[in-house]
């Protein structure tokens, strides 16, 4: 026994081989807490997937308020099937779903059961994550006004593509309204004008008296009233015989007394463009302020001779029309306020709404239909002005005349947006005569309302490029939302330009294909749906 007791008091005092032993002993709970942490990891990636998968399921549950409970359960579980597939790890369950209509808040909570590992050591089978997920719909209202382009580029599958997208954004709009009064939706179909209704007819903003400093522009001139030579020739080898004339002031008349004096055509509904900067600018009109109102798109009959496009009454006769024939260009501008003529005549071959091709616009409204029929008149027609367009777009939104349907900037309440589409370049026609242009929405060019004086093309439509960018620019500063979408445009200034003009690059979408368009209309409508996580 004495040699027992003698050979333990020796083991015990004995250091050697004391870390591999102290190493064994620890080296399971060693093992347990790394293989703890992997399985750790695995279920917060767990949760992280958990937490995609609910909130795609909250939003999509979300964006349909008039969902039954029943099929807003179907709707979160398909979702949450999607975001998270049983390849994942952990397993998704007990997932409840409470919809508050009446303060617009989404609830969807869940669990997933992930599986251990070296944990199931210790008896932790499984790890169990939670999350939920709160969606509120936004308490905003919604103004949005479509501006686009109903040029003739746009003809036959364009403008169809086109209605069938625009119709597509404005039934996920309405569909996903709380309230009637929730979304708000207007439409500026352009070309060269912009049409706001025959139903306007000598309102007072459209200037019935004359008033403002642009107002038949073209009848007036410097030489009205000069004396000028006329030479005649009594047949055709009779002597020339020249004598000094007065010019007679043939009297002001506004385009709606010539709409009214002509006999087969009267005022289609466009309007022509203020000068630059009220242009693009949501200047209220005030009779106090001539320059604020608009006046009513006239196009002037145009000489029968020397190459002008719009001749549609008779010119040959009378003394004007010697003038012309015997002095050449430098007497147009008496032709043009030669206004006899359009009394009691007739227009034929042309007429005063030449280049007022579009249907009218619709001020914002909360009514589908009216909204739906809209787009479906939309057709293809004419040149290219998306200042104009935007500019009207900007005052359909206002709370200002002409249109007061728009409630005033800054309501925290309310967004107000704005979609413009085009499928092409700006354009403006120059002409080699005096009159330097067509006439367009900014009259005839030689008076400058559109701030340059130019017969180039190419320069009048670099000057409609920079209106576009200024009208851009203007609408941003009210806090309008702005996205852009260019149409199989295959000009990249015009695509960079319609990119600058969106609140933001994300906002700008180039669709070149009927199906691109429809899926930035689609997109566009999703992101005005305006849903947020809140938690």
């Amino acid at each position: 026994m004495a040699s027992i007791f003698s050979k333990l008091k020796r083991f015990l005092r004995a250091t050697g081989g004391n870390v591999a032993t102290i190493f064994a002993i620890s080296l399971v709970p060693v093992s347990v807490m790394g293989g703890g942490a992997v399985d750790f990891a695995q279920a917060m990636n767990a949760r992280g997937r958990l937490a995609e998968a609910l909130d795609a399921a909250a939003l999509a549950v979300g964006s349909q308020p008039n969902l039954a409970i029943a099929d807003a359960e179907q709707m979160a579980l398909d979702y949450i099937e999607a975001n998270y597939p049983s390849r994942e790890v952990g397993q998704v369950h007990s997932v409840t779903i409470s919809v508050d209509s009446d303060e617009g808040i989404v609830r969807i909570s869940g669990q997933s059961h992930v599986p251990t590992t070296l944990l199931g050591i210790m008896g932790m089978d499984y790890i169990n994550v939670d999350w939920t997920s709160e969606v509120r719909r936004a308490q905003q209202n919604l103004e949005l006004v479509m501006v686009l382009d109903n040029t003739g580029s746009m003809r036959g599958s364009k403008i169809r593509s086109l209605r069938d997208s625009a119709a597509l954004l404005t039934e996920i709009l309405f569909t996903g309204a709380q309230e009637p009064d929730d979304v708000q939706i207007g439409l500026v179909p352009f070309a060269a004008t912009v049409n706001v209704g025959q139903q306007f007819a000598r309102s007072w903003w459209l200037d019935p008296d004359g008033l403002s400093p642009i107002h038949a522009e073209w009848q007036s001139g410097d030489d009205d009233g000069a004396e000028v030579e006329v030479c005649r020739r009594r047949g055709r080898r009779g002597r020339l015989r020249c004598r000094t004339e007065e010019v007679p002031d043939t009297g002001f008349r506004t385009h709606w007394d010539l709409f009214d004096d002509l006999r087969n055509t009267s005022w289609e509904g466009c309007v022509e463009a203020r000068t630059v900067p009220l242009d693009i600018e949501d200047l209220a009109p005030n009779r106090a302020n001539p320059e604020s109102l608009f006046i009513p798109f006239f196009a002037p009959d145009e000489p029968d001779s020397g190459g002008f496009s719009n001749s549609y009454l008779d010119d040959d006769d009378g003394l004007l029309g010697g003038l012309f024939d015997s002095l050449g260009l430098d007497a147009l501008f008496f032709v043009l306020a030669d206004i006899t003529k359009y009394d009691r005549g007739r227009p034929s071959g042309g007429g005063p709404n030449e280049g007022c091709t579009t249907t009218p616009v619709t001020p914002m409204t909360n009514n589908r239909r009216t909204v739906d029929n809209a787009i479906s008149a939309m057709d293809a027609s004419g040149n290219t002005n998306i200042p104009n367009g935007i500019g009207w777009g900007v005052r359909l939104l206002s709370p200002q005349e002409p249109f007061t349907e728009g409630v005033a900037y800054g309501d925290r309440r309310t967004i107000k947006a704005m979609v413009i589409l085009t499928d092409g370049n700006n354009v403006l026609s120059g002409s080699s005569t005096d009159l330097m242009s067509r006439y367009n929405a900014y009259g005839y060019i030689t008076h400058g309302r559109l701030g340059v004086r130019t017969s180039s093309s190419s320069q009048l439509a670099d000057a409609l490029d920079d209106r576009t960018t200024a009208a851009c620019q203007y609408a941003r500063d009210q806090g309008i939302r702005v996205y852009t979408i260019t149409f199989q445009v295959s000009s990249s200034s015009t695509r960079q330009l319609m990119e600058n003009c969106a609140s933001h690059p994300s906002l700008y979408f180039d669709s070149p294909s009927n199906e691109a368009l429809e899926n930035a209309f689609e997109i566009i409508a999703g992101d005005l749906s305006n849903l947020r996580i809140s938690r």
